[in-house]
C-alpha cells in the first residue's frame, strides 16, 4: 500500500510539472524555439489546405483583385529610363481613374504618400493628376506606416495634400516574429488613440462604415470590440493585443488566415490566391474588359519591388512558376500588399484563426502528460515510449483535422466553429508528453530500478529469471509463506546416467549434463513455467505461478513431448560424437493439482517452490514409468485440464503412490496431435486399447490374445508386456470377483 500510493504521488507530480512546464513555455515562450516551433506547426495547417481555397487562378468566387506594379510599367511610363523613386505617380492617376472607370467599389493603394515631389511634378504634373484622381473616385484609402517616437507610437499619416483627397487612411504595419509574416493587423495605436490597419479601413469603406468610428474601441468581458465588424470578428480577444517588444506593441493583431499561396500577374505563374493584374496592362484591362472590376475591391500595390516583400507560410512551400519556366521568385515571397488582402479576406468572410482556450490547453497538456507518464508507471519505459509517440500522433491528428474540418468537414460539407480555425496547439503538447515520459522513465529507472536491482542481485541465484522479475515488480510477495495455487508439476529423470558415467571422462560427463540441463531449461522456459529445482540430473518445474496462465496444463504436457523429443536429437549427436557411450532415456512424470507454491525456507535462507499432495504424486509418477516401460505418464487430473484433442494419450492404468490412498488413472503420452506415429505404433496402440478393454471385462483370454497382437507389432511394448503378462496370470488364476482393477504401488 505504501509503495502504491508512493507511486500514485510520484506520477501525479511528474505529470503536473510536465503540463505546468509545457503551458509556461507555450505562455510566456519561457523556452527558446516553442514559439517558433509552434508558428511553423500552423504554417503546416495553412499550407496543407490552401490547395482546397484555390484550386485554379481566379476560381475563388474573392472581392479582392490585385493589381501589382511591374518593371514593364516604369519603364513605359518613362520612357524607357530605369526605375528610380517614386513610382511615377502620373501613371498612378492613371491606373486610379481606369479602375474607378471601370466600376471598382473600393480602390487601395499600398503606396506610400509621404511627400510631393516638385521637380517630378514639374515634368509630368503626377502629384496634381494622382490628387485629382484619388478625389474623383472617392472610394480611395491610402497607406501609412506606424513611426516609433519618443513619446510612443504615432501614425505616420500620408501628405496632407493626399490625404484630404482619400476616403481613409489605414496603418500599413504587421508583426513579423521570426522573420515571417503570420499575424494580420486590426488597428494600432497612436498616440493616445487608435487608428485602424490599412485591411480594416479598407473592410470599412467597401461595407459603407465611417471609418472614423472604427477609432473607437471598448473593451468588456475580456475582448476588444470593433463597431461595424461581423460577429466572427466582431469580439476579438484581448490577448491579441500584444505588449510585448517596442516592433509590435503598437499593434493590436491576430493569428491571420492565408487563403492560398503568393498570386502573379503573369499568365505562366500557378494559382494563386486572388486575380492579379500587372499594373502596366491593367488601363487596357479595365477599359476592355471592366467586369473583372466592377463592383470589386481592388488593392494596388508593388509586384517586384524587394523591401516590400515577406516571407509567408508559403515560403518555399511550393514554386511560384511553372515547370521549364524562369522562376522570378524562387523562395515563394508574398509582396505587402497580398498581405494586407488575405486580413481583408479573413474580415469579409468573417472567419478567423482561434487559438484553443487556456484552460482547454490546461486540460489538453495534462491529458497527454498522463498518458505517457502513466503508460510509463503501469507498463514500462518501453510501453511508455510507445504511448508518448502515439500521443503526439493524436495531436498531430487533432490538430489537423480541427483546422482540416472547416474546410474539408467530417463528410466534406464543411463546418465551422463559430466562424474560426481552430488553432490547436502541436509543440506544448509534445512537449508536456516528452517531459512526461522523461520524467516517469527516470523515477522508474532510478528510485524502482534501486530497488529491483537489490531484489535481483539477493535472489537470483534462489529463483528462476521469471520468478525474480515477478518479485521485483511486487515486493511485497517477499515475505515467508504462499498461497494455494492449482500448478501443473512436472518431474523429469535422465535414466542411463550412472552408466554412462563409468564410460565417460568426468570432464565430459559434465559438460553432457550441462547441456542436457541448458536444452531441457529453455524448453520448460519456452513454455513459460517455472524452473523449481535440479535434483542432480532430475529437474522439477511447475506451471501458473508465479505467473497465473489459464493453459497451464498444455504447457507443462507440451514441454514434456518437447523435452523426449530433445533428449532424442541428444542421443543422436552424442553417439556420433561417442559411439561406445549407451544411450539415455527420459522419464517424465505430470500432474495437476491444489499446491502451495511461495517463499519456503528460513529468514536468511528461502526458496520459491511449491509442496503438497499434488507435488508428491507428480514425483511418484515420475518412476512409475519404470514399472510400464513408458517415457511419459501423466495423471487423469492433467489431462481434464488440456484442451480437448491437443495430445494423443493412451490409459495405461488405474494405480496408487506410495504414500497416497486415493487412486488415480494414469495415461502415457504419445504425442502431439496431428503428429504421426509409425504404423506398427499405430496397430499397437489400438490393440492395446481394445486389449484393456477385455481385460477390464475379466475376458483374459481375449485380453491376451490382443496384448500378444500389440507385441506383435512393437516388440518393445511396455504396458502390452505388463498386460500380457497380467491376463496370462488371471487366467490360470482369476482375481477376487470384487477386486477393483487398482495396481496399488509402495515403491517411490
Amino acid at each position: 500500500m505504501v509503495r502504491r500510493a508512493r507511486r500514485r504521488v510520484a506520477l501525479a507530480s511528474i505529470v503536473v510539472g510536465a503540463a505546468l512546464v509545457s503551458w509556461w513555455a507555450g505562455r510566456t515562450g519561457g523556452l527558446t524555439g516553442v514559439d517558433a516551433l509552434e508558428s511553423m506547426t500552423l504554417d503546416w495547417r495553412q499550407t496543407t489546405t490552401a490547395e482546397s481555397f484555390v484550386p485554379e487562378a481566379g476560381s475563388r468566387e474573392s472581392e479582392i483583385v490585385l493589381v501589382l506594379f511591374d518593371e514593364y510599367s516604369v519603364m513605359d511610363s518613362l520612357d524607357g529610363w530605369p526605375y528610380l523613386s517614386p513610382f511615377p505617380r502620373a501613371h498612378l492617376a492613371e491606373i486610379v481613374e481606369a479602375l474607378s472607370s471601370a466600376g471598382a467599389r473600393t480602390i487601395g493603394l499600398d503606396v506610400y504618400l509621404d511627400r510631393r515631389y516638385p521637380a517630378l511634378d514639374a515634368l509630368d504634373g503626377g502629384d496634381g493628376l494622382l490628387r485629382d484622381a484619388i478625389s474623383r473616385a472617392g472610394n480611395v484609402i491610402l497607406v501609412a506606416p506606424v513611426a516609433r517616437t519618443d513619446s510612443g507610437p504615432v501614425l505616420d499619416a500620408p501628405h496632407p495634400f493626399f490625404a484630404e483627397a482619400a476616403a481613409g487612411v489605414g496603418a500599413a504595419d504587421f508583426p513579423a516574429p521570426f522573420e515571417t509574416v503570420r499575424d494580420g493587423t486590426l488597428a494600432v495605436r497612436s498616440g493616445s488613440g487608435l487608428a485602424p490597419s490599412f485591411a480594416l479601413a479598407l473592410f470599412a469603406a467597401h461595407r459603407g462604415t465611417m471609418v472614423d468610428s472604427l477609432l473607437l474601441l471598448s473593451r468588456a468581458a475580456g475582448r476588444v470590440t470593433l463597431p461595424g465588424l461581423p460577429s466572427g470578428l466582431g469580439g476579438i480577444p484581448e490577448s491579441w493585443w500584444e505588449e510585448g517588444t517596442a516592433a509590435s506593441s503598437a499593434l493590436v493583431h491576430f493569428p491571420l488566415l492565408y487563403h492560398g499561396p503568393p498570386s502573379r500577374p503573369e499568365a505562366s505563374a500557378p494559382p494563386g490566391t486572388f486575380q492579379a493584374f500587372a499594373s502596366s496592362s491593367v488601363t487596357a484591362t479595365a477599359r476592355l474588359f471592366p467586369a473583372f472590376f466592377a463592383d470589386r475591391l481592388v488593392l494596388v500595390g508593388t509586384g517586384f519591388h524587394d523591401e516590400d516583400r515577406f516571407r509567408t507560410p508559403f515560403f518555399s512551400a511550393r514554386p511560384t512558376a511553372a515547370p521549364g519556366e524562369r522562376d522570378p521568385d524562387p523562395y515563394g515571397y508574398m509582396y505587402g500588399v497580398e498581405v494586407h488582402a488575405n486580413a481583408l479576406q479573413t474580415m469579409l468572410d468573417g472567419t478567423y484563426v482561434r487559438p484553443l482556450g487556456g484552460m482547454a490547453v490546461g486540460l489538453l497538456l495534462l491529458l497527454v502528460a498522463l498518458f505517457a507518464g502513466g503508460t510509463v508507471f503501469l507498463k514500462g519505459a518501453w510501453w511508455g515510449g510507445g504511448a508518448t509517440l502515439l500521443a503526439v500522433a493524436g495531436v498531430f491528428v487533432a490538430a489537423f483535422w480541427s483546422w482540416a474540418g472547416h474546410v474539408y468537414g467530417p463528410w466534406g460539407s464543411g463546418w465551422s466553429l463559430e466562424g474560426a480555425y481552430l488553432w490547436l496547439p502541436v509543440v506544448t503538447p509534445t512537449l508536456a508528453a516528452m517531459l512526461s515520459y522523461t520524467g516517469a522513465a527516470a523515477y522508474v529507472s532510478v528510485v524502482e530500478g534501486r530497488d529491483k536491482r537489490f531484489i535481483r542481485s539477493a535472489f537470483a541465484k534462489y529463483v528462476s529469471p521469471e520468478v525474480v522479475a515477478g518479485i521485483a515488480e511486487h515486493p511485497e510477495t517477499l515475505q515467508l509463506g504462499g498461497e494455494k495455487r492449482v500448478l501443473t508439476l512436472l518431474f523429469a529423470d535422465l535414466v542411463g546416467f550412472t552408466t554412462l558415467a563409468e564410460h565417460m571422462d568426468p570432464q565430459d560427463l559434465v559438460a553432457r549434463l550441462n547441456v542436457y540441463l541448458s536444452e531441457m531449461t529453455g524448453i520448460v522456459l519456452a513454455q513459460r513455467g517455472t524452473l523449481d529445482k535440479y535434483i542432480g540430473d532430475a529437474i522439477m518445474a511447475f506451471w501458473n505461478a508465479p505467473e497465473p496462465l489459464e493453459d497451464h496444463a498444455d504447457r507443462a504436457v507440451r514441454a514434456a513431448v518437447l523435452m523426449q523429443r530433445e533428449i532424442t536429437e541428444l542421443n543422436a549427436r552424442w553417439l556420433a560424437e561417442h559411439p561406445d557411450a549407451p544411450e539415455l532415456s527420459m522419464r517424465i512424470g505430470v500432474n495437476s493439482g491444489t499446491a502451495v507454491v511461495g517463499n519456503l525456507g528460513g529468514v536468511d535462507h528461502f526458496d520459491y517452490s511449491a509442496v503438497g499432495d499434488a507435488v508428491n504424486l507428480a514425483a511418484r509418477l515420475e518412476p512409475t514409468n519404470k514399472a510400464y516401460g513408458t517415457s511419459t505418464l501423466v495423471s487423469e487430473s492433467t489431462l481434464a485440464r488440456t484442451t480437448e484433442g491437443a495430445f494423443r494419450t493412451r490409459e495405461v492404468d488405474l494405480v496408487t503412490v506410495k504414500g497416497r490412498e486415493q487412486p488415480v488413472r494414469i495415461f502415457e503420452l504419445l504425442e502431439e496431435a496431428g503428429v504421426s506415429l509409425s504404423p506398427a505404433r499405430e496397430a499397437a496402440v489400438a490393440a492395446f486399447t481394445a486389449g484393456l478393454e477385455a481385460y477390464r471385462r475379466r475376458e483374459w483370454d481375449q485380453a491376451a490374445a490382443l496384448f500378444r497382437r500389440v507385441l506383435d507389432s512393437d516388440p518393445d511394448d511396455g504396458p502390452g508386456k505388463v498386460y500380457l503378462d497380467r491376463a496370462l496370470a488371471f487366467a490360470a488364476a482369476p482375481p477376487p470377483e470384487d477386486w477393483d482393477f487398482v495396481v496399488r504401488r509402495t515403491e517411490k
